[in-house]
């Protein structure tokens, strides 16, 4: 059924699907990227792990064997004592003394709380009310600085009537001077504000010598669920070991004015001792701004996971910032003797790796180092790189869909001109008006091989047309010359009375319309015979030979000479339809040689071909239709007897010769005096 406009089917054109088609594949190019650049990330916080753990082996390295910047005293102690130290941290500024915890910062967070179970004293036996504070010590310069919160909802302060200074709320501190003495010092106020500093007796009922001590200073300030004391203290107090307790007394009754609970830094069964206080050591620090980086930093701990040493690092984020210990899972592998790496987020969301590896004295732990680095350079780069991606991607998206539009574009205007062509080289009526097109047909694409394509079809179908407008012009001159023999017969049948002559020449004639449609059934249906044929390999030269000695003694030993080898020219295809190629051939050169003339058949080898020539002296054909005797029902010469001339010959020789991938040729003799016709056959190989 044709296709009319209202039946075609629309969709996308090609550019369409080229651009969409293309387009996925492009889509892929930041995802590849992207991928790539994590792939990168991740090498890259490898490298990082690689080499800051290198660096904890070498600050680890350094430090092995250096037990005194480890230990708090020349003798070594019980754990309870060890792990009772109180923690002094560095500060950055003076602290000013005014009871208020705004300039301690970030600091509070790690104030160490004592409750329940640092109660040294229990007058009422736990059904008092329950007491506890909290403790934050620094140090800046000369001084040690201590913020002291009491949760206490009673508070009793000094009436100074009373010569005993135990008979109200107060804070204790004992140390033990340079001269490795006991000092026990109180902290005591009549109200909120500066408070008055004594040194007690043993007792700590009593001042030793009724003076307040103006080298300490403090200040008192009440809370609603409590009091806020704030204390500095001067270095030099302390001895080398630096050992210091601090306690809190508490009265309940203003009128009775006892000591309910006590509450000190150190549990009642360490009673006698002192807490050590731990320090960033001055020796560690120098050691580590000797051999730190500025972009890592690195924080020593001792083996209760204490910080003694730190440098550089991010002073708001650092690992061991504004910390007296580090987790235990950062530092319990190194602590065991086992190096070890750890990736985390932090608050900022950034990949911070810490390394950590153990400082040995001998065979014996003193303690680790962790080295602490961010990935933010890392990040940084993996941002910038993704933004360059995108960028380069969006240019060669844009460059890619131009290009691809562009191309899709000419592909459309070559295909579009080519279509046009082809569709006006055949008119209204069927008929082939142009045998060749034009467009594209040099190209070396795809769109110039189509080109060329149509052009051998339109040749073929040309050609093929043109033997089917050939048909009724030969077939009424070959039909009528009988037809009109058998009329002239009969009608002297009417007046002869000498019928066998007339009887022959009818004969004659209906035995030439046999010929005729001989042929033309022959022709119709070689197409079928050929594909039905089995090949095999035989000896062409043999077969020749032999087929014309048989010619010979059919049309007389004159008239054919055989030019080749007897045997051993082999090739594959079927000999009957080669014998029948030869029929065809030697009939027309029979027909169309001049009398007592040779027709030679030669059989030549060409390296892989097969050559098998017919030639016969005789008129020459025109050269206009020298390449169109193929294509049947065309003949350009008026043979020598009375059959019935259809050109049917060569087009079935013709047939059968590309059948068996081979290909004949038509040729005038170089001297003007005959015709050739030859046969290239493959051979067997």
């Amino acid at each position: 059924m044709p296709v009319t406009k209202k039946s075609k089917r629309r969709g996308m054109s090609m550019s369409t699907r080229m651009l969409l088609f293309s387009s996925l594949f492009l889509l892929a190019l930041p995802w590849l990227g992207y991928r790539y650049i994590d792939e990168m990330k991740d090498f890259l916080l490898q490298g990082q792990e690689d080499a800051q753990l290198l660096a904890a082996r070498a600050v680890a390295t350094v430090l092995h064997g250096r037990a005194e910047l480890f230990y708090l005293v020349d003798e070594p102690t019980d754990i309870s004592i060890e792990k009772s130290a109180l923690y002094v941290y560095p500060l950055e500024d003076p602290i000013e003394v005014d009871g208020y915890s705004g300039d301690w910062g970030v600091l509070r967070q790690q104030a160490k709380n004592f409750g329940g179970e640092s109660v040294i004293y229990d007058r009422m036996g736990g059904t008092g009310q329950a007491l506890s504070f909290s403790l934050l010590l620094g140090e800046y310069g000369k001084y040690i600085y201590a913020l002291v919160r009491i949760m206490d909802e009673n508070i009793v302060y000094r009436n100074p009537k009373y010569r005993r200074l135990d008979h109200s709320d107060h804070v204790r501190l004992e140390i033990i001077n340079p001269q490795g003495d006991d000092k026990r010092i109180i902290f005591i106020t009549e109200g909120q504000g500066q408070v008055s500093v004594y040194e007690m007796k043993s007792d700590w009922k009593m001042p030793v010598t009724g003076q307040p001590i103006y080298a300490l200073s403090g200040l008192w300030r009440e809370l609603a669920d409590g009091y806020y004391l704030e204390l500095r203290l001067p270095v030099s107090w302390l001895g080398s070991q630096q050992q210091m307790m601090i306690s809190v007394a508490n009265v309940d009754s203003p009128v009775e004015r006892q000591i309910d609970s006590i509450v000190a830094t150190l549990k009642k069964e360490n009673a006698g001792k002192l807490n050590l206080l731990i320090t960033r050591s001055p020796q560690l620090d120098r050691i580590l701004q000797g051999i730190g980086s500025a972009d890592a930093g690195i924080c020593v701990v001792d083996r209760y996971r204490r910080v003694r040493g730190v440098f550089g690092g991010d002073a708001e984020n650092a690992l061991c910032s504004h910390k007296d210990t580090v987790s235990g899972e950062l530092a319990d592998a190194a602590l065991e003797g086992n190096q070890s790496v750890l990736r985390y987020q932090n608050l900022a969301g950034e990949s911070v790796i810490v390394a950590a590896h153990p400082v040995y004295d001998n065979d014996e732990v003193l303690g680790a180092v962790l080295v602490e680095k961010n990935s933010s350079h890392i990040l940084g780069l993996q941002r910038e790189s993704l933004l360059h991606v995108i960028i380069a991607t969006f240019i060669v998206f844009l460059v890619a869909i131009s290009g691809l539009m562009l191309f899709a574009a000419w592909l459309a205007y070559r295909i579009r001109k080519l279509q046009k062509e082809a569709s006006h080289a055949i008119d209204a009526d069927g008929r082939v008006i142009a045998e060749h097109l034009t467009t594209d047909q040099y190209a070396a694409d795809e769109i110039g091989q189509l080109s060329r394509d149509f052009s051998s079809l339109l040749s073929r179908l040309k050609s093929y047309t043109g033997f089917l407008e050939s048909v009724p012009r030969t077939l009424r001159h070959e039909i009528l010359n009988p037809v009109n023999t058998i009329s002239m017969s009969l009608q002297k049948l009417e007046v002869d009375k000498d019928n066998e002559l007339i009887l022959n020449s009818a004969r004659k004639a209906t035995l030439q319309l046999e010929v005729i449609v001989h042929g033309l059934t022959e022709a119709a249906h070689i197409d079928e015979a050929l594909t039905q044929d089995v090949y095999e390999s035989f000896d062409l030269a043999a077969m020749v030979n032999e087929y014309v000695a048989n010619s010979k003694l059919k049309h007389g030993e004159s008239r054919f000479k055989y030019m080749g080898q007897d045997c051993g020219i082999n090739i594959r295809g079927s000999d009957v339809r080669i014998a029948q190629l030869l029929d065809k051939l030697k009939d027309n050169a029979m027909d169309f040689s001049d009398k007592g003339s040779e027709i030679i058949i030669e059989l030549k080898q060409h390296n892989k071909k097969v050559q098998l020539s017919v030639t016969n002296e005789g008129p020459v054909i025109p050269e206009e239709v020298l390449g169109a005797l193929f294509a049947g029902m065309i003949s350009s010469r008026s043979g020598k007897n009375d059959k019935p001339h259809l050109g049917i010959g060569l087009f079935i020789a013709n047939r059968i010769a590309q059948q068996h991938r081979g290909e004949l040729k038509i040729e005038n003799q170089a001297n003007g005096k005959g015709v050739s016709v030859s046969l290239f056959l493959p051979n067997a190989e």
